[in-house]
């Protein structure tokens, strides 16, 4: 119970902070497409495993509601396919994701760092699981309204459904477009 309680204030603190950063920024959307490379090998130690990553159906399309200079909200959406030593299939993950911007792009300097925390699940061979976890990840705009990306991910399974598939790495690398004519 004492967890639904603190889950229940950060997601009450979060809205208040989003509403109070909503009201001095005009907010606009992002819409990313790319592919991703995930590192499915839950016998490893080292996040990393070279001759253990998963490049097949590799897309990743993601959608951003920059709040302001600081803040964003996203869903996340990316395919692949997985082969584990029983089998191969595809896996379908969703996230929402909410983004805090170390570095953002407000001096013209073209590059934005950003730290985010996700939540959400993926499906496995008829199978699912639920997945949180934090990211990293950078923009280099080379337009006003275009930006090379590449962001990494821990998925930490939480309650997991997929023998096969625990929790995983995932590289994301990409072009984001805005839907703005500011430049922040």
């Amino acid at each position: 119970m004492k967890i639904k309680s603190l889950l229940l204030h950060v997601v009450v603190a979060s809205a208040c902070i989003m509403y109070k950063a909503t009201a001095q920024d005009k907010p606009y959307l992002k819409l990313a497409l790319g592919v991703n490379i995930i590192n499915n090998n839950p016998y490893s130690r080292l996040p990393w495993e070279i001759q253990r990553l998963d490049y097949a159906t590799p897309f990743n399309v993601g959608l951003d509601y920059q709040l302001n200079k600081h803040w964003s909200v996203g869903l996340n959406v990316s395919t692949n396919t997985l082969k584990t030593p029983k089998n191969s299939a595809s896996l379908w993950a969703t996230q929402a994701d909410i983004n805090y911007y170390i570095i953002p792009n407000t001096t013209r300097d073209y590059k934005e760092l950003y730290v985010f925390l996700a939540a959400g699940k993926y499906t496995y061979a008829n199978t699912d699981a639920l997945i949180a976890g934090p990211g990293l990840g950078i923009n280099y705009w080379v337009f006003p309204n275009m930006a090379i990306n590449i962001s990494g991910r821990a998925n930490v399974a939480v309650k997991n459904n997929s023998p096969e598939v625990g929790s995983y790495y995932q590289c994301n690398i990409g072009v984001i477009w805005r839907f703005t004519n500011d430049f922040r």
